[in-house]
């Protein structure tokens, strides 16, 4: 099929990639040229595992082509993904790239007189989104030509993305019409038998993907008010106590006597905090879309509160165990939101630095994803960026562990005293082996 995708961001070029080495002849259109550029010469303008050689191989093979021509998009294809952003601004989602896209896309299909052209929304919308603001552009413009509308969600982990493309456990097709919706359903026939269809109308779609998001946050906020709770109480251990929860067999399953424990398990552990560019700002807009539709989401707004803490909760403990900061160091591990992505957006890490920051400190940092120091603006000039564990750790007075990257999970009591002044470390991710340690060496949130 011949398929166009605005937005070459994560989740434009993701599919664009996964659908073109389906066999689907996929343009794909980005304002910004030098992201063209780099897809041309087959090189990913983010970082996500596996993706690269993939990408690599659609573009010798012709099967994705980067366009900077909306017109020459819609001339050579049946229908197009809408995968531009929709941050938070003001607290509120900003639907400008939406609109502004919207209407490029019906300037280039009337430019083209393409009848029937299929608009697809993948772009995560509040709902009523597509019938109160997509729709009404739609109807003004194409009411002559026809065309097809549908929300086509994502659900991509980012250091996940590709395998959940082509291994998904769902493809939500909410459509306007029957006609868009089989032709939905043919860009993802490879998927027939493999995944649940979930057929839908546009509304439900859109909230699908909130909902999706907002429930992974809660059990990590969960998590978290369960180790707040823990660390009044001597003794008590969050982790076990989760674990405990885990093993239910409301929730861990049994099949021909043999466990099955549930993906949710890993959102189940205390630690510093959810962040990324989707479980924050879905959340908040979601909460947004509730306050002004006068409907009351405590569990949401708790959900945000609790986790907008605990970068100071990390802070506070390095506070508990060696006392006062002033003038120590700290070293960072971690500055992605999660391991296998170069992500910085809504970090905790960062979170946590700017608390520090104030504390009169010095700070180093090192993340493995992290190779120069220009791709990390946003960190103080206090802050001395690492390009090696060793170096970070290298004199300092306590370390603080905030992405449960691999390289991390090799630490030790032996490989700290080597470097560390003195070798205390947080683990924010509750991963490290602590049978590795020393008594007093390894502390976990939640265990005051």
């Amino acid at each position: 099929m011949k398929i166009g995708i605005i937005g070459a961001g994560y989740v434009g070029l993701t599919t664009g990639i996964c659908l073109a080495s389906l066999g689907h002849k996929v343009n794909i259109y980005d304002i910004d040229n030098q992201k063209l550029t780099k897809i041309m010469d087959k090189k990913l303008p983010f970082f996500e595992k596996g993706l690269e050689e993939m990408l690599e191989v659609v573009v010798s093979s012709g099967d994705l082509i980067p366009k900077n021509d909306l017109d020459s998009l819609v001339e050579h294809t049946d229908g197009c993904f809408i995968c531009v952003g929709t941050p938070t601004k003001n607290n509120s989602i900003d639907l400008t790239q939406i609109t502004n896209s919207v209407e490029s896309l019906t300037n280039s299909i009337k430019n083209n007189s393409k009848r029937d052209y299929k608009i697809i929304i993948r772009s995560t919308i509040v709902p009523n989104t597509s019938k109160n603001i997509v729709l009404p552009i739609l109807e003004k413009s194409l009411s002559n030509l026809g065309f097809g509308l549908a929300v086509v969600p994502e659900f991509l982990r980012e250091g996940n993305a590709l395998d959940d493309f082509m291994n998904p456990d769902k493809i939500v097709i909410g459509s306007l019409d029957d006609e868009t919706k089989i032709f939905v359903k043919e860009i993802f026939s490879h998927f027939n038998n493999k995944c649940e269809f979930i057929e839908t109308n546009l509304e439900s779609s859109e909230l699908i993907k909130y909902t999706n998001n907002a429930f992974f946050s809660m059990l990590i906020s969960f998590s978290n008010e369960i180790a707040n709770l823990s660390e009044t109480i001597s003794g008590a251990d969050p982790n076990k106590i989760l674990r405990a929860l885990v093993s239910d067999k409301r929730i861990t399953t049994k099949v021909d006597n043999r466990k099955i424990i549930p993906g949710l398990d890993s959102y189940l552990i205390p630690g510093c905090g959810f962040g990324g560019s989707c479980f924050p700002k879905d959340v908040q807009a979601l909460l947004d879309y509730a306050n002004s539709s006068n409907i009351n989401t405590p569990l949401l707004k708790a959900v945000l509160d609790i986790n907008a803490e605990r970068p100071s909760k990390m802070v506070m403990l390095a506070e508990s165990i060696i006392g006062s900061l002033k003038n120590k160091k700290i070293s960072i591990l971690g500055l992605t939101f999660k391991p296998d992505t170069d992500d910085l957006r809504s970090s905790p890490a960062l979170d946590a630095i700017r608390l520090l920051t104030k504390k009169d400190v010095k700070i180093s940092v090192y993340d493995p994803v992290i190779k120069s120091k220009d791709s990390v603006k946003e960190l103080s000039e206090q802050c001395q960026i690492c390009f090696s564990l060793e170096d970070a750790l290298e004199n300092a007075d306590i370390a603080l562990v905030f992405t449960k990257w691999e390289e991390f999970s090799s630490l030790n009591s032996d490989f700290l005293k080597k470097f560390m002044k003195n070798p205390v470390i947080i683990d924010g991710r509750g991963f490290l082996d602590s049978k590795k340690f020393d008594e007093g060496c390894l502390h976990r949130i939640g265990y005051f």
